[in-house]
């Protein structure tokens, strides 16, 4: 294992260990995208000090991000379900909590 593997490896066990505290707990979106945005950040950081790791931090940071969006989104549709969604409706659905996903964490808050 090279060492952005282990990076990468330890960040998104970082981030399952707060989305299961997310789930349990049942927090608050803000409060769990919130705190992977850190990790990501901080992620981040850690690479763009060390260059001799990766010589492409965003690659990463990306990854991160679509792992934490997608555990978040397949957590909603399990919760919703979609037998009350029609097959036509369902990209629809995705691309709008996509949408919220994404401006929870540009903004930090909920969309108004």
């Amino acid at each position: 294992m090279n060492c952005i593997d282990a990076v990468e490896g330890t960040a998104k066990t970082v981030i399952d260990g707060l989305f299961r505290l997310f789930i349990e707990y049942n927090l608050d979106d803000t409060e769990y995208i919130r705190n992977i945005k850190a990790v990501m950040d901080s992620t981040d950081i850690f690479l763009q000090n060390n260059r001799e790791i990766s010589d492409n931090p965003r690659t990463l940071k990306k990854v991160l991000y679509e792992h934490a969006k997608d555990l978040w989104l397949n957590n909603l549709f399990s919760k919703i379900g979609t037998d009350n969604i029609n097959d036509d409706q369902i990209p629809e659905r995705i691309e709008y909590n996509g949408y919220y996903f994404d401006y929870i964490y540009n903004h930090g808050s909920y969309p108004l």
